[in-house]
């Protein structure tokens, strides 16, 4: 998982086995998920995609060195174009560009959203890359399971899933530079406890994300 697994709780371990486990993510791997869920999955998680560019910015700027701005350009680097996957996935399942560009957060994607800006206002360095950092690393682990699912389930081809698979990719080019982060901020007992207390509340907001998707 990357960045996280220094910081493995048995707290942090359930969580991370609820969201890989989540109702959303066993649904599509059975079929059960409706077409119309897997749509607002896609308009949801654009917002993110979509806001993720500005959180990175927002990284990029605070950070106090170039050596860090180096490594969060470096990571940066292999999302770009992400969104455009993410609306072909979405346009295979009957979404147009509109319904894109027209997309308003609901409270769960909003509030996850939301905690990322707020670490980036007021974390420590650590914190701010261990929140986006575990993040990611989940969702990664996430789309190696789902892809095929897309494919076997909804009669969907491998260019339309191609937002799910291209995270293989970039999973492999972000963790070894996750790996130099980790071992520059995790140098004190209080850096280990907020990062991990950074993580935990990724997870736990990422899990109301996805109940979110459910329930709308």
């Amino acid at each position: 998982m990357g960045f996280a697994d220094a910081f493995v709780t048995p707290q942090i371990e359930d969580l991370r086995a609820r969201i890989l486990n989540h109702p959303l993510w066993q649904g599509i791997a059975t079929g059960a998920v409706g077409r119309r869920t897997l749509q607002i999955f896609a308009l949801q998680d654009y917002w993110l995609v979509r806001e993720a560019y500005r959180l990175d910015a927002l990284a990029i700027a605070a950070a106090p060195d170039m050596v860090l701005q180096e490594h969060l350009l470096a990571k940066l680097q292999p999302k770009v174009g992400g969104h455009r996957l993410l609306v072909r996935f979405g346009e295979a399942l009957g979404l147009d560009q509109a319904a894109f560009d027209e997309v308003e957060p609901l409270a769960g994607c909003m509030a996850l959203t939301n905690f990322f800006y707020w670490m980036l206002a007021y974390g420590t360095p650590g914190e701010k890359l261990a929140a986006v950092g575990a993040s990611e690393a989940i969702f990664v682990e996430l789309c190696r399971r789902v892809g095929p699912d897309l494919i076997r389930n909804y009669g969907l081809n491998a260019p339309e899933v191609e937002f799910f698979t291209a995270h293989d990719v970039l999973g492999d080019k972000i963790a070894p530079i996750e790996d130099d982060l980790l071992d520059r901020y995790a140098t004190t007992e209080q850096q280990t406890r907020l990062i991990g207390r950074a993580i935990r509340l990724s997870h736990q907001f990422e899990l109301m994300f996805y109940d979110t998707i459910l329930q709308a």
